[in-house]
């Protein structure tokens, strides 16, 4: 375990690092904003970022998502303004707005992307432009989703894609929608490789403290390529990010699934 002067010195250099203020950005935080500020410095930056279990730039794209789901527009443009210093582009950025869209809400990721767009226009000193989507016919569409599933599964070949849907289709309209825009559109852009959306998506579900979901997405991630500590990592984030009853919940249903798996390998 560090000592608070190791954690208060990591915080304070983080900081200063990221946002390239200085050492002065952790103390003027503290002047602030008092204890809150002294805990942001020590215990998120000094503590939780100093983890190993997740690279700066995965945590930062695991931070952004759980702030764009909970609609934290403040800290949404704090941490995407450090997000190229870390390795998440803007269009990564985009990306993750994207798929909160899908998952928690249109609303939602439409706060986030004028929040992104805001920002960006204001450092660049004239308006940021986002492509919009490419044209994408029903066939393909639904030939993307089927490949979508086929890598979340783990399986080697894809389902015939009428399968597929029709499967989704037994949960109603939803699965319709699902297979179709989450699956065919939003997990199938290349912005975003498939291993960090599911990084996002899971980052999103603990956020939104959806455990049920969680027991899908969580298994997908492990065949996207995102490890066991990873997503231990992605637990130790939503402690600060959004609260502990929220990261307790989403470690133990990790835990649950990690224990199923050992199980069924025989481990």
């Amino acid at each position: 375990m560090a000592t608070h002067a190791e954690r208060r010195q990591a915080g304070t250099d983080l900081l200063a690092e990221m946002t390239g203020a200085g050492p002065g950005f952790a103390a003027n935080a503290e002047q602030r904003t008092g204890a809150f500020g002294s805990y942001v410095v020590d215990y998120i930056f000094g503590q939780v970022w100093q983890g190993d279990e997740l690279s700066r730039r995965d945590r930062t794209i695991v931070a952004l998502a759980m702030l764009g789901a909970l609609e934290r527009l403040q800290a949404v443009r704090f941490h995407a303004s450090f997000g190229p210093a870390n390795g998440v582009s803007r269009d990564e950025m985009t990306e993750i707005a994207l798929q909160i869209a899908g998952y928690s809400g249109f609303p939602a990721g439409n706060e986030m992307i004028n929040v992104l767009v805001e920002a960006w226009s204001q450092t660049d000193g004239e308006p940021y432009v986002i492509p919009p989507a490419e044209y994408k016919d029903d066939e393909q569409r639904h030939l993307d989703a089927a490949d979508v599933m086929r890598t979340l599964n783990g399986a080697d070949v894809a389902q015939d894609p009428a399968e597929a849907l029709a499967g989704m289709e037994r949960i109603g309209p939803v699965g319709t929608l699902a297979f179709e825009f989450a699956f065919g559109d939003l997990w199938a852009r290349s912005q975003l490789s498939r291993r960090d959306r599911s990084l996002v998506v899971v980052s999103i579900l603990v956020a939104l403290n959806k455990p049920d979901e969680l027991q899908f997405h969580i298994p997908g991630a492990l065949n996207h390529g995102v490890t066991e500590p990873e997503l231990m990592g992605v637990m130790a984030t939503a402690a600060p990010y959004c609260g502990f009853p929220r990261a307790v919940e989403g470690y133990r249903t990790l835990a649950r699934i990690l224990r199923e798996r050992e199980a069924s390998d025989g481990r």
